[in-house]
């Protein structure tokens, strides 16, 4: 391998019933603001985490028009938050941590069998992450996680976070994701440099039916790769020589 290559895996792709919990959310919070419930077809359009960050600009579209940088208005965040926790809660979505995709150990497992280092990415907390995955069997391939402390304001803020602080002089990081700005934030960290040192970032789409974004969404993101399922990750991966 030419290069230290860590592979970024987003907890939306980890986890089975993501998406479905951020559909129940999102639509008992929309009529609290007296807006209609959206389709999982439309959800899959916008679907972004953490839920204030595509929620804001549909709740508040005028202010938003005005303001492109609504979404990072703390109060408004707070706000949205406050609806999301309650209905959480009402569902027993803070006590129960969700399943596993089917096949993602098998995946970590091949991953880490390939040299390629582990890493998840989240804009959530910790608090049942590392809980859930030794339940699933599944922690000791994760090498590290990336969580919200670190991808508060922005995604790139993550990654660029991981490649700061393992202060190699060259880093590769592959980043898969089935959602749509995961997939802008590695494209605009790709090539970043500081001194002496090169972070190169490839973007690969998973589209699959826990992903954030259906496939239309994904691809007009412009990732490197598009891989439909787990089995096609390394194959792809190999396609393009990033491991030997």
């Amino acid at each position: 391998m030419s290069m230290e290559t860590f592979l970024v895996r987003t907890m939306s792709d980890t986890v089975e019933t993501d998406i479905q919990r951020v559909f129940t959310i999102a639509n008992e919070i929309l009529p609290r603001y007296e807006m209609p419930p959206l389709s999982f077809a439309e959800l899959r359009k916008i679907a972004d985490g953490p839920f204030d960050l595509f929620l804001i600009p549909l709740i508040f579209s005028k202010e938003y028009d005005k303001d492109r940088y609504l979404m990072f208005n703390e109060a408004k965040r707070v706000e949205i938050r406050r609806h999301a926790l309650e209905i959480a809660r009402k569902h027993g979505f803070d006590v129960h941590p969700p399943d596993f995709i089917q096949g993602i150990e098998l995946s970590l497992k091949e991953t880490k069998e390939a040299g390629l280092r582990n890493v998840l990415i989240t804009t959530g907390g910790r608090r049942y992450k590392h809980q859930a995955m030794e339940k699933a069997g599944i922690g000791g391939y994760f090498e590290e996680i990336v969580d919200r402390d670190e991808t508060y304001y922005a995604k790139e803020q993550g990654l660029y976070y991981l490649y700061r602080k393992h202060k190699l002089s060259r880093l590769r990081i592959v980043l898969v994701s089935g959602t749509a700005t995961y997939i802008r934030a590695g494209n605009n960290t790709h090539g970043c440099k500081v001194g002496d040192t090169d972070l190169e970032v490839v973007t690969v789409a998973l589209s699959t039916g826990h992903s954030y974004n259906d496939e239309e969404t994904l691809r007009a993101a412009q990732p490197k790769i598009l891989v439909r399922h787990f089995n096609e990750l390394l194959p792809a991966l190999k396609e393009q020589c990033l491991f030997h």
